[in-house]
């Protein structure tokens, strides 16, 4: 106070002992010296005596230490100006330009589909592996193939489950190997097609129907498979009498597959989530990208995006005794013999009406595209095979 500075005036500093007889001057002088400080010969430097007591240098209570920094300082504003402030004068803004920078999001009612119905064999198959072999301990996903009818009833007939890593939070598939182009081709001639996908959430604690990850991979799967594809959910609901597997029908809606077509969805990090995150691809440095709910967001629940489906079964024409591919549970030649003599009663092109069967023989040397092709009409038309076909068929499965 007798150096006169009051509460309020600005004081700087640099690690710095500077004695009052230095600085005894009136307070806007005081200002005006501290501001322009750029000398430090009145000043002796606390780091030129490390061992010394603060009392042996003439530093007493009251005293006035400053910070003296070798680098230049980059001080952040108190206030950040919001992007439209910093708008040269007079410029303006159209709507188009306000739309570009935030995005509003959007509940989609109704999807493009009226239902699913999923094949009884197709589905108990998945879910038995889901809960015997993995415990709905990790996750397990596929591919399904099938038909969407004049009443846009999606059919599926058939599961693909390709190469995958899954764990308690992740699954991630191995695509456009050539088992799956074998598959494309088998599943062509029986007149079926990727319809969507379906996938088996692990049995823990959560507050979400799908998590941000899973919402992404639903959305690039909708993307991929086209406005019609489906997500299919399977669940275990843990009770006193044990439990009980829970299938969910899903489609992401068609504005968040442009949104993460076009990059605004972040990546997943950290633990699983029911929000994504969001940020515009043009506007990065926008923190509110998006209005929820008429308020500017820059995260939005994974429900906003989801619209349910009805969930039917029927019985398909395709058999699922065969082994499945891509699981613990090997294919071989003695599953394929155990097959064909359990339903010797039936044609022999209805035997081979299995797609987990027809996908392991395009596997197998003994057999080239044209001859998959031929066997694949027979079972489509449960027309006669031809006899040379059954005998290569038999000789791979030592009959």
């Amino acid at each position: 106070s007798s150096l006169g500075v009051t509460h309020g005036d600005l004081l700087s500093g640099n690690v710095r002992v500077m004695h009052s007889c230095c600085i005894k001057v009136n307070r806007n002088g005081l200002l005006k010296s501290l501001l322009l400080f750029s000398s430090i010969c009145p000043c002796s430097l606390l780091t030129d005596h490390p061992n010394a007591a603060l009392s042996s240098l003439g530093v007493t209570h009251g005293d006035l230490l400053f910070l003296k920094y070798d680098i230049e300082r980059q001080v952040e504003p108190a206030y950040k100006p919001k992007p439209y402030e910093t708008r040269p004068f007079g410029s303006q803004v159209t709507v188009a330009d306000i739309v570009a920078k935030q995005r509003r999001i959007e509940r989609q009612e109704k999807g493009t589909v009226q239902s699913v119905s999923f094949d009884r064999g197709a589905a108990n198959v998945f879910q038995q592996y889901c809960q015997a072999a993995l415990a709905f301990s990790i996750k397990r996903g596929g591919i399904c193939y099938g038909t969407i009818d004049e009443d846009n009833i999606v059919r599926v007939e058939f599961v693909y489950e390709p190469p995958q890593q899954g764990s308690a939070d992740e699954l991630i598939f191995e695509r456009h190997t050539s088992q799956e182009t074998q598959c494309d081709f088998l599943a062509g001639i029986l007149g079926l097609q990727k319809v969507g996908w379906v996938f088996s959430q692990a049995n823990k604690e959560r507050d979400y129907i799908m998590s941000n990850a899973e919402l992404q991979q639903m959305a690039a799967m909708a993307d991929e498979m086209g406005p019609k594809s489906v997500a299919v959910l399977v669940t275990w609901d843990a009770n006193d009498h044990g439990g009980n597997v829970h299938f969910e029908a899903f489609q992401c809606s068609e504005q968040a597959v442009q949104l993460c077509k076009d990059g605004w969805f972040l990546p997943p990090d950290g633990e699983p989530s029911g929000v994504s995150k969001m940020k515009n691809p043009k506007e990065p440095n926008l923190e509110e990208a998006i209005i929820v709910a008429g308020k500017d967001a820059s995260e939005v629940d994974n429900d906003f995006f989801l619209v349910a489906l009805p969930i039917l079964d029927h019985q398909g024409p395709l058999m699922t005794s065969f082994p499945v591919e891509n699981r613990l549970t090997p294919q071989s030649t003695v599953a394929l013999r155990d097959h064909l003599k359990k339903h010797s009663s039936l044609p022999y092109s209805s035997r081979l009406a299995d797609m987990h069967l027809l996908l392991w023989l395009a596997g197998q040397p003994n057999l080239d595209q044209t001859d998959l092709l031929a066997i694949a009409e027979a079972v489509k038309d449960k027309s006669e095979l031809m006899e040379g076909y059954k005998v290569i068929i038999d000789s791979i499965a030592g009959v």
